[in-house]
């Protein structure tokens, strides 16, 4: 029986490609508490693949936020130059102000 239900499962698997998006999903309803077991059975893919999508998806998460944290340091430096340049660019209008105009002074 169990061997019958192994065959079916091999079956249904080599038929139906798993994208990105269902492995995904499948992976964050496993972090959210759902039985490995039932993710199997609900979507005829084996313990064994769920649980190396969960460990690529950790993985990637935590590079993710490598990435992620290095992006917000330029940010933040980003940031910082355009404030310096808008406190330049209002000292140079205070500093210009008139500069130019005919104040009937000539």
């Amino acid at each position: 029986m169990q061997e019958e239900t192994c065959v079916k499962m091999e079956e249904r698997r080599k038929i139906r490609r798993i994208s990105k998006n269902q492995k995904t999903e499948i992976v964050l309803a496993l972090l959210r508490g759902e039985s490995i077991e039932e993710l199997s059975r609900t979507n005829s893919v084996t313990v064994y693949e769920i649980a190396q999508w969960r460990d690529s998806f950790l993985d990637g998460g935590s590079k993710g936020l490598m990435r992620q944290a290095r992006n917000n340091g330029r940010e933040a430096e980003l940031e910082r130059i355009i404030g310096r340049q808008q406190i330049e660019i209002e000292l140079l209008k205070k500093k210009t102000k008139g500069f130019g105009r005919n104040n009937g002074n000539t």
